[in-house]
């Protein structure tokens, strides 16, 4: 008895396997769900972060038009890879006339097209060629372009000082060898006398007016800046002008007459739009080899694409503070960023999309791609910056993903920006 008292139970000084792994599990797990809410939370401030990047950008765009009482605008920049995605923006301003003012004068011809080489369709077309400047300047149209003070969409007015006005199209914009024709978005008024009986075409010198007052070019001494990484403004769950809603192609997707996507050339990105209607080839390795020149086409498994220039999407405000331009007849201007994790998020076999693949979720669609019976599948934060054209006003509003009749979209994502609830 007495040696037994001598040895009492041994202390134990380690744990089980079972205890450690225990622990460990715990762990892990408090882990995980302390780093998704840190995630969640560097997501939220990031966007919240770019909202007053963007927001302060505009503004003071709009601050240095009333300075330098210049039209001064923001011009977003479309992300290669992704071109539904807005990754950059940069300040833009009115390009200065070098012969002053904001007019070019001068004379052109008005030549047919077929005649002159630029077309073998056996239709008469109508363009307009450069003669001569009768500024101080003596640049070309050719040279004009090369310095930024012409592109597709400015105005011209035919004859000079009395005539009609008119918008040059991007279709075959200084696209001719000489780089001197341009063509109008409609016929010339007098067009009756264009072309004589015998086929042949007269090239009649008429007086111009060139409108340079909304050519934009990049403002001296600034540089580009980038969005957080991670963050885009998303085109998809944005309310822009319709032209700027352009996406990468994708394979075996159905086209409609008149749909764009954008391709990357040899001489950048261009846009292009569908002739007819068809289905694009059936693997991304298939896409085609996307031609530069505006109005040159490529054949897509059946679908004639033709090409035209990517539109720059500008908004622009007047020394009045107001918004001017084209964006002006789209209303309210809604801006929406948005996580990659979002709109790069990928499901394939989606029960939404009859078993096919659908790529990034707009911000509008509730839905359960993934076929969890759990809906929607956003994880990153959202914010949305509308303009106000008609007060040069630009405010930052969360989201609405409201939707009271159960159809799974949501009713007005913009419902915030529009009663004036804004984000802080």
């Amino acid at each position: 008895m007495g040696q037994l008292n001598e040895n009492p139970m041994k202390r134990r000084n380690a744990f089980t396997l079972v205890e450690l792994l225990v622990a460990i599990t715990i762990f892990v797990i408090l882990t995980v769900l302390t780093l998704g809410a840190f995630n969640l939370n560097i997501g939220s401030e990031r966007v919240r972060s770019a909202s007053r990047q963007v927001q302060a950008m505009l503004e003071g765009a709009k601050t240095r038009a009333f300075k330098d009482r210049n039209p001064v605008g923001v011009r977003f920049l479309l992300n290669e890879n992704f071109p539904g995605e807005i990754t950059g923006m940069m300040y833009i301003e009115g390009q200065a006339n070098l012969a002053g003012g904001s007019f070019e004068t001068g004379s052109l011809h008005l030549v047919d097209l077929v005649l002159d080489g630029d077309s073998n369709d056996g239709m008469v077309d109508q363009g307009i060629k450069y003669a001569v400047i009768q500024g101080t300047t003596s640049l070309s149209w050719k040279e004009m372009k090369s310095i930024g003070q012409i592109q597709a969409g400015v105005r011209i007015r035919i004859p000079a000082k009395t005539g009609k006005w008119y918008t040059v199209s991007s279709n075959r914009f200084l696209t001719d060898t000489n780089e001197s024709i341009m063509r109008l978005t409609e016929d010339y008024v007098g067009s009756a006398n264009w072309v004589l009986s015998n086929a042949t075409f007269a090239e009649k010198s008429v007086t111009y007016e060139l409108d340079l007052s909304m050519v934009m070019g990049a403002m001296p001494g600034e540089d580009p800046v980038e969005l957080p990484n991670g963050i885009v403004i998303d085109l998809k769950s944005s309310k822009v002008p319709s032209n700027w809603n352009v996406t990468r192609w994708r394979p075996s997707k159905l086209y409609a007459v008149g749909n764009w996507v954008v391709g990357n050339s040899i001489a950048g990105l261009r846009a292009y739009r569908a002739e007819n209607a068809g289905t694009s080839a059936a693997n991304l390795n298939n896409e085609p080899t996307w031609p530069s020149a505006v109005n040159n086409t490529v054949i897509d498994n059946g679908i004639t694409w033709r090409c035209f220039e990517v539109p720059r999407f500008d908004i622009v405000f007047t020394p009045q503070g107001t918004v001017m331009g084209s964006v002006v007849a789209e209303g309210l201007l809604h801006l929406t960023l948005a996580e990659t994790r979002d709109t790069h998020a990928i499901f394939e076999n989606d029960p939404t999309a009859s078993g096919g693949t659908t790529i990034g979720v707009p911000v509008w669609d509730l839905r359960d791609h993934n076929g969890d019976n759990e809906a929607p599948e956003h994880i990153g934060s959202f914010r949305v910056i509308t303009v106000f054209p008609a007060s040069g006003s630009v405010n930052v509003s969360p989201i609405d993903q409201t939707d009271s009749d159960n159809n799974e979209f949501a009713d007005s994502i913009f419902r915030y920006a529009i009663e004036g609830s804004t984000a802080k």
